[in-house]
């Protein structure tokens, strides 16, 4: 008797295949817009002076508003609270590895193409950077749209599922709007931001959804393919080893939420390259610590799995390393963080 197709599987395989396909579609679009930017100039301009013309003192206080929902301050907030509502560890890792993501996304990509900000219209706001893509357009489209991909998920009904994303996807775009309307970015810019993180959305929840939600691994994966002993496999490893203690251990999502809202914080403070380069090896001294920890504890339980003093020993060692490691960190945190902190209250207080 030949067996047939699960129907389950080839009901998933379906949905997946479309997402891809739009995955692909918006880097083809998004690379038709960035290769023809210049002669989208006079659209752009012409977009602007249009929506400019709508201008009025109670949009612009709204628009501000909206805005501001896709800044870092907002986007560390949002995550703090989606935690707190979603009162599962493993939630609790993808939201904060997508606040990270959400917030750095755009950079390169700005430095890349270095489009000027407009000046067609004047800018209602002060913005530093490059104009292409829109970064307030990117980090709401990604850290919003996970939003959506949570609810998907949910165990709520669909109509409410339908509604709650409606609002979501609206607000969305009002970001989008206001970036306009404010005079900071062009059309493309938004337009560009949307599709790069429409490519984001699929890439990061098909992660979320096999190695986070359902305990796949990268080696089972590689599996027959190769040598188990090259470096690929290697690497795969060491991956599935890092997710498996992110997904198990309390104290290590806590320092991995911890450095996801450290860098919203370090966005918004406009730490220097120094200060980035030594936050930057804080986060790895510290998680890697943790991840040290872990396989510590790992291995006394095999060896001794009965109480024993010197396996006691062996564990509150490591712990109190990681410790010290982390209170180093967090004492350097605040010599950069607390003069900035400091300046920006008298400016605004004072």
């Amino acid at each position: 008797m030949i067996a047939r197709p699960d129907k389950t599987l080839r009901g998933r395989k379906g949905p997946m295949r479309i997402k891809w396909i739009a995955a692909l579609l918006c880097v083809a679009a998004f690379f038709f817009i960035a290769y023809h930017i210049s002669r989208l100039q006079s659209l752009d301009e012409k977009v602007s002076l249009a929506v400019a013309s709508l201008r009025a003192p109670g949009l612009t206080a709204l628009m501000k508003g909206v805005t501001a929902l896709a800044g870092p301050p907002a986007l560390a907030a949002g995550s703090v609270l989606l935690a707190l509502l979603i009162r599962q560890r493993r939630k609790w890792l993808s939201i904060f590895m997508n606040l990270a993501i959400c917030i750095t996304l755009n950079l390169g990509l700005k430095q890349l193409y270095a489009r000027p900000r407009p000046v067609i219209i004047p800018p209602l706001v002060t913005e530093g950077g490059f104009s292409f893509p829109s970064g307030h357009s990117m980090a709401s489209a990604a850290f919003y749209g996970f939003i959506i991909y949570l609810i998907s998920q949910s165990e709520m009904k669909p109509a409410i599922k339908r509604a709650f994303s409606a609002l979501i996807l609206l607000l969305i775009a009002l970001i989008g709007f206001s970036r306009i309307y404010l005079g900071v970015h062009y059309l493309s810019d938004v337009i560009g931001g949307f599709l790069i993180s429409g490519l984001y959305l699929v890439v990061f929840t098909a992660f979320v959804n096999a190695y986070i939600d359902h305990d796949e691994t990268l080696s089972d994966r590689l599996a027959g393919k190769g040598s188990q002993n090259d470096l690929l496999h290697s690497f795969a490893h060491a991956f599935d080893g890092i997710l498996y203690a992110l997904k198990a251990e309390r104290n290590l999502v806590i320092h991995f939420a911890m450095a996801a809202l450290v860098t919203a914080m370090a966005f918004t403070l406009q730490c220097s390259a120094a200060e980035w380069y030594i936050l930057l090896i804080l986060f790895g001294l510290v998680i890697g610590s943790e991840l040290i920890n872990t396989a510590i504890e790992t291995v006394v339980n095999l060896v001794t799995p009965e109480y024993h003093e010197l396996a006691k020993l062996a564990k509150d060692t490591a712990a109190g390393a990681v410790l010290v490691i982390a209170v180093a960190a967090a004492l350097i945190g605040l010599t950069i963080f607390v003069p900035k902190l400091w300046a920006l209250a008298v400016q605004n207080f004072f």
